[in-house]
C-alpha cells in the first residue's frame, strides 16, 4: 500500500517537470552557414594543424553537430559546436597521412537535419619536417620521413643555470629561402635544411644527417657536408660520413644552422682531399676529441672552410645514443689532438698527442674508405705525455639553455658588431612582456636579453610561459640601439615553439624600426594557431623607452 501511495504522489511531480521542458525551436527556414577560418588557402601544411570553423543555423544559433572529412573519410564529429567564432575546432595530425594533396571538407547540421558544407584544398608536406623535445638526462633522435635527422647524445643538452635538468626543443625542416652555392668544382646534391635551435653551443656535439636528392649523380664522387655560418654566410666544410644504403650523409657539430650536401663534379679520389681517423671508445665510455693546433698541408684549399667548432668528434656506447666507432674527417695536415674521457673513479682525464694525416680518405660514395690513423684510447707511444685530470681546452663552453614551456618565443640575430634588438610579446590581457617588464601576471618570463653592454653574437632573447593563458598574442621586434656601429638593417629570426611544435619566421628590420612578426592564439588545451600581423587583433607598436632598464634575467 505504501508503494502505491508513493507512486501516486510522484506522478504529478513528473508531469510538472515534463511540462517545464521546452521543445527544440525549429530554426528559420534555410540551410546552415559554415566557413573555414583556419587554415587559410594556399601554402604547404605540416604537423598538427588547428582547423577552425565558424558556423550557425538560419536563425544564427549553434548547430547540432559539425563533421570533418579528409577526402571522403569522416575524421571527427564535434557534437557541441557553439554560435560564437570559432564555433568548432579540430586538431588534425597531418602526419597520419602521406604527403600529397587532400580536400578538407566540413559539414554542419542544424537540429532538424538540414546541412551545408565547405571545402579547402590542403597540400600536406611532412616528409621534410620534424621536431621534438629532449632533456639533459636523455638522448634522442628527431627524424623526418625523408631521412633528415638530429641525433642528440646523452648530456648534449646543457643543464639549466641552477644546475637542474633542462629541456630544448629541436627541429629540422627544408629551407626554401637559401641559395648558397657549393665551391667551384662541386654540385649540390641535397636540399637545404634548417636545424634549430641556433645560437647555442651544446655540451657534446650532435649528429646531423641529410638525405641526398633523388637522382643525384654521386657515382665515384666524393661527398661533402656544409654548414652555412649564420654570421658571415660562409660555408664550413664538415666532411660528412656517408651511408650508401640509405642515401644520406652525416656529421657532428656543436652548433645548428642551415646545412646542405655537395659532391665533386670530377670522379675519383682527390689527392689533396680530407683524410680520416677511426675513433673507437671503450664499451661503456664517452670519448671526446678536439684539435688544439694544426698545420695544413694544403692551406689554399682548406683554410677557408675550417669551422670554429667543427674539428671535434665524439663516440660512446649505446647508452649515449652514439656509435662506439666514429670516422673523424680532417684536412690533411699535422695536428695536436686532445682526447678526454671519464676514468673508473669518475674523474675526467685528458691527453694531447701529435698526429699526422697525409693521405685522402677516398670518400667515394660507392667505393671503399681508408682512414690514415686510428685512436682507441690513451697511449704512451711516440713520447705522448701521461693523461692528467682535467678537460681539453679546445672543447667549447656550453650555452645555458633558455626557458621553455607550453609556449616559447625566441628572437635571434647574428652580427659581429654589437646590436641591441628587443623582443616584445603582447599578452591577451594587454600586458607586454619585454625588458622593462620581464615577468607578467600570467607567468610570461623574459629570461634572456642581449644588450649592447653584454652583447654575444647569436645569443637569443627569449620569452616563455609554462602554462599560457587562452587568448590572442602579438610578437614584435624593436630596434633599440646599434650600439654606435651605424648598422642600417639587420636580418633576424623568430622561433615560436608550442610544446614540441616549431614555426620559424625570417624578417629584416631597419634602423630604429618596430615591426610586428606574427600573431597567435592559444586555444583551450594549450595548442596555438598562428596568423599574419593584424589578422587576429590590432596591437600598438611598442613605444620607445627613454632609458632602458637593466632586466633581471639570466645571462650566460
Amino acid at each position: 500500500m505504501r508503494h502505491n501511495i508513493l507512486a501516486f504522489c510522484t506522478l504529478p511531480l513528473l508531469i510538472v517537470i515534463g511540462a517545464c521542458e521546452e521543445e527544440p525551436t525549429e530554426p528559420t527556414v534555410g540551410n546552415p552557414t559554415i566557413t573555414i577560418l583556419n587554415p587559410g588557402a594556399g601554402g604547404e601544411l605540416s604537423g598538427l594543424i588547428t582547423v577552425e570553423v565558424f558556423a550557425h543555423d538560419a536563425s544564427g544559433d549553434a548547430l547540432d553537430r559539425i563533421v570533418y572529412f579528409i577526402d571522403e573519410t569522416a575524421m571527427y564529429t564535434d557534437p557541441n559546436p557553439t554560435a560564437s567564432s570559432p564555433s568548432s575546432t579540430w586538431q588534425w595530425n597531418s602526419g597520419d597521412v602521406p604527403d600529397g594533396d587532400y580536400v578538407l571538407r566540413v559539414v554542419g547540421y542544424d537540429n532538424v537535419g538540414r546541412s551545408s558544407e565547405t571545402t579547402l584544398s590542403a597540400e600536406i608536406s611532412n616528409a621534410d619536417a620534424a621536431s621534438g623535445a629532449i632533456r639533459s638526462n636523455e638522448s634522442g633522435v628527431i627524424r623526418t620521413r625523408n631521412g633528415a635527422q638530429i641525433r642528440v647524445p646523452l648530456g648534449a643538452v646543457p643543464l639549466a643555470e641552477n644546475g637542474q635538468t633542462a629541456t630544448m626543443v629541436f627541429s629540422v625542416d627544408r629551407d626554401s629561402s637559401t641559395n648558397a652555392a657549393p665551391p667551384s668544382g662541386q654540385t649540390r646534391v641535397s636540399n637545404y635544411y634548417r636545424f634549430t635551435p641556433g645560437g647555442f653551443v651544446f655540451a657534446y656535439p650532435v649528429e646531423l644527417t641529410l638525405p641526398l636528392l633523388d637522382g643525384a649523380d654521386i657515382s665515384d664522387r666524393e661527398v661533402f657536408l656544409y654548414r652555412i655560418n649564420p654570421t658571415s654566410g660562409q660555408l664550413e666544410n664538415f666532411a660528412g660520413t656517408f651511408d650508401e644504403e640509405f642515401g644520406t650523409v652525416s656529421a657532428q657539430t656543436y652548433e645548428l644552422s642551415i646545412w646542405f650536401a655537395a659532391a665533386s663534379i670530377t670522379p675519383g679520389v682527390n689527392s689533396e682531399g680530407w683524410g680520416c681517423i677511426e675513433v673507437e671508445s671503450a664499451s661503456d665510455e664517452l670519448v671526446t676529441l678536439c684539435v688544439e693546433t694544426y698545420l695544413l698541408h694544403y692551406p689554399s684549399a682548406d683554410q677557408v672552410f675550417l669551422p670554429e667548432h667543427g674539428l671535434h668528434s665524439i663516440c660512446g656506447s649505446g647508452q649515449f645514443g652514439l656509435s662506439e666507432t666514429a670516422y673523424w674527417y680532417l684536412p690533411q695536415g699535422t695536428y695536436t689532438i686532445c682526447m678526454q674521457r671519464r676514468d673508473n673513479n669518475g674523474d675526467i682525464r685528458r691527453q694531447a698527442r701529435q698526429m699526422t694525416i697525409a693521405q685522402p680518405a677516398g670518400r667515394l660514395w660507392d667505393g671503399t674508405m681508408t682512414c690514415a690513423a686510428a685512436w682507441s684510447g690513451f697511449s704512451s707511444e711516440g713520447g705522448a705525455p701521461e693523461p692528467v685530470i682535467g678537460t681539453c681546452g679546445c672543447v667549447p663552453e656550453a650555452t645555458i639553455p633558455v626557458g621553455t614551456g607550453e609556449v616559447q618565443v625566441t628572437l635571434q640575430w647574428f652580427n659581429e658588431n654589437n646590436l641591441d634588438l628587443d623582443l616584445w610579446v603582447y599578452e591577451p590581457s594587454g600586458e607586454r612582456c619585454y625588458f622593462g617588464h620581464s615577468e607578467t601576471a600570467t607567468g610570461g618570463q623574459l629570461d634572456r636579453d642581449n644588450l649592447c653592454g653584454n652583447y654575444q653574437n647569436g645569443t637569443p632573447e627569449n620569452i616563455f610561459w609554462q602554462t599560457a593563458p587562452v587568448g590572442e598574442y602579438s610578437v614584435w621586434v624593436d630596434w633599440w640601439s646599434d650600439c654606435g656601429n651605424n648598422i642600417p638593417q639587420q636580418p633576424l629570426n623568430i622561433r615560436v615553439v608550442n610544446r614540441a611544435s616549431v614555426e620559424t619566421y625570417d624578417r629584416i628590420i631597419g634602423h630604429e624600426q618596430s615591426i610586428e612578426i606574427v600573431q597567435f592564439q592559444v586555444l583551450p588545451g594549450g595548442f596555438i594557431r598562428t596568423a599574419p600581423p593584424g589578422a587576429l587583433f590590432h596591437a600598438e607598436p611598442p613605444p620607445q623607452i627613454l632609458v632602458k632598464e637593466t632586466p633581471v634575467v639570466s645571462q650566460r
